[in-house]
């Protein structure tokens, strides 16, 4: 399948470009196969200084802030664009292997990875990065992982283009009786989807 924004190529079963991030399957009016964007569509080139458009290190790439229109707005109750570009996604079963193997060592990286990963494919790169919800975890005894579990289901969900989800309340739950991993590998299993990962 190929990208109808930036023309790159991608896996069958990707929902959003690995390249650029635009959605898959979603017609761009006005907008060919490259990177650049029609002037025409009320966006202005990405590389143009003149549209007034600079595009931020928290912001999808071409997300226009005051664009009112087309896929880069955020809409209430609509799964936010990716932008997580350089997530490759990554196996669970091996994830599993390496927690146990190394007594839990890899699972605090797993953890942290995961946290910054579902924050940036939400659209929520504002949200407690994953090295500061770690420490936050791990110096409240634990409790603040069952408000990381919250959001972390919440994150998933929108991840899944499903934001009426109930996987917060399943993540609170998991974390709350002490399954926490199984928390990482269903937000694992929503990211590598996402991203078209396949292994």
């Amino acid at each position: 399948m190929f990208c109808t924004n930036c023309g790159a190529e991608n896996p069958d079963s990707s929902k959003f470009c690995t390249n650029c991030g635009a959605p898959l399957g979603v017609p761009n009016p006005g907008q060919g196969a490259g990177p650049e964007v029609n002037q025409n569509a009320g966006m202005g080139s990405m590389n143009d200084q003149n549209s007034g458009f600079i595009p931020q290190n928290d912001q999808p790439v071409g997300f226009d802030p005051q664009n009112s229109g087309g896929y880069n707005s955020f809409q209430p109750n609509q799964p936010a664009p990716y932008y997580g570009g350089g997530i490759s996604g990554r196996s669970i079963a091996l994830a599993i292997v390496l927690s146990i193997v190394t007594c839990g060592i890899y699972s605090i990286y797993w953890f942290i990875v995961l946290t910054d990963e579902s924050n940036q494919l939400s659209g929520r790169s504002h949200e407690t990065s994953g090295v500061i919800a770690f420490l936050l975890t791990f110096i409240t005894c634990g409790i603040y992982g069952w408000y990381w579990a919250y959001k972390m289901g919440e994150k998933t969900d929108q991840i899944k283009n499903t934001p009426n989800g109930s996987s917060a309340v399943l993540f609170i739950i998991l974390q709350i009786v002490g399954l926490g991993i199984v928390n990482y590998a269903l937000a694992q299993d929503a990211i590598n989807k996402a991203v078209g990962f396949q292994g």
